[in-house]
């Protein structure tokens, strides 16, 4: 059978933790407590614990916590939210979903993050957040950001970064909100879709606890919200996999090194991001001449390596947001969808896959 190396196993991990989850399915669907109540209220404060965070705050997914985010900001019609022109849609999407206006910015390209210098051109008396987006398990200094737009919020997305830190500092707890996705391929993953914002402001964790449920509770709706709610059974999971986090962020650490250090010798960059950035290559990034990626990618695939470009294209090109983009030029998050190019790095690879993947990779780079 042809080696078939992806981005995620859950099916694996769900076998290494096959008991203790058994258990906290089975638990939950005693309890008749299936949506919030008392484990998505455990969970909470674990994971907030888990990222030094003061308050968590359970969601159904990550786009829905980036919604909610917005909404406790007060970002409404009207405002406009920076963000940058390259990374997944889930930013970009959320700001409309809330009525607002994306502006779109370019990038750094060391860390792929909201150039601070893009983003004070691009500030105005209507701007109300900035979305932060911590790609490819890439934690980001965001005092350039704050510097740039003095008193203006930062949403943290670290959809793609739970365990990540810059300078002692967990990813996630660096903007006023952070928010997580529990999508079944990130470093923790539900058993299907999950979600939550944290927060070290009391004031937004009670607004966000109250835009999970249409805005209120009790048939008392006093702001705008949605259905945004956490199930009891996904929170169960996700505490047991929690528990088994650091084990699973060290052994994906050690595989992402070692990929590195087969880019770097083979004269290719990976995003790592800065030297006080401990990120969690989710997933390995590398940058390569845009005229070698197609080949690169192409023996990679041959190789039965899941080599994925993230991503193809510009937020401001896309049909949805093209309205959006008032024709301005973003350089480097142009280069970036001309050079990135995503392989997989996670802990339920074996040690005879590691060297299969490690292998493929010197091969299709010396080529």
């Amino acid at each position: 059978m042809k080696t078939h190396l992806g981005f995620a196993r859950p099916d694996r991990e769900y076998e290494a933790l096959r008991e203790p989850i058994d258990l906290a399915v089975g638990r939950v669907l005693r309890s008749g407590r299936l949506i919030l109540g008392e484990e998505v209220e455990r969970f909470e404060r674990e994971l907030a614990s888990a990222v030094g965070a003061e308050h968590a705050v359970g969601m159904s997914n990550g786009t829905d916590a980036l919604v909610s985010a917005l909404h406790a900001l007060g970002v409404a019609e009207g405002d406009e939210v920076i963000v940058a022109a390259f990374g997944f849609v889930a930013a970009a999407e959320a700001i409309v979903r809330v009525g607002a206006t994306p502006v779109f910015v370019d990038i750094e390209p060391r860390d792929i993050g909201l150039s601070a210098t893009a983003v004070k051109r691009a500030v105005s008396e209507r701007t109300r957040a900035l979305i932060s987006v911590d790609l490819f398990g890439v934690a980001h200094d965001l005092s350039g950001l704050r510097a740039a737009a003095p008193g203006i919020p930062i949403v943290e997305d670290a959809a793609q970064a739970l365990g990540a830190s810059l300078a002692g500092r967990r990813a996630g707890t660096l903007g006023e909100i952070g928010t997580f996705s529990f999508f079944p391929s990130k470093s923790l993953g539900a058993a299907g879709d999950g979600g939550a914002c944290v927060t070290a402001d009391a004031e937004l964790a009670d607004r966000l606890s109250r835009i999970r449920v249409h805005g209120g509770g009790a048939y008392a709706w006093e702001m705008r919200g949605g259905n945004y709610r956490l199930d009891a059974l996904q929170a169960a999971v996700l505490s047991v996999k929690l528990a088994a986090l650091p084990a699973r962020l060290a052994r994906r650490r050690a595989i992402g090194e070692g990929l590195v250090a087969v880019a770097r010798r083979a004269g290719a960059t990976a995003i790592t991001g800065s030297a006080e950035c401990e990120g969690i290559f989710a997933p390995l990034a590398l940058r390569i001449e845009a005229r070698r990626r197609h080949a690169v990618l192409t023996r990679l695939r041959e190789a039965g390596v899941d080599a994925r470009i993230h991503y193809p294209t510009t937020l401001a090109a896309c049909a949805p947001f093209a309205r959006y983009a008032r024709n301005e030029a973003f350089p480097e998050a142009e280069r970036a969808t001309r050079e990135l190019l995503s392989v997989p790095c996670h802990p339920e690879l074996t040690d005879d896959e590691v060297d299969l993947l490690t292998g493929a990779l010197a091969r299709a780079l010396a080529s």
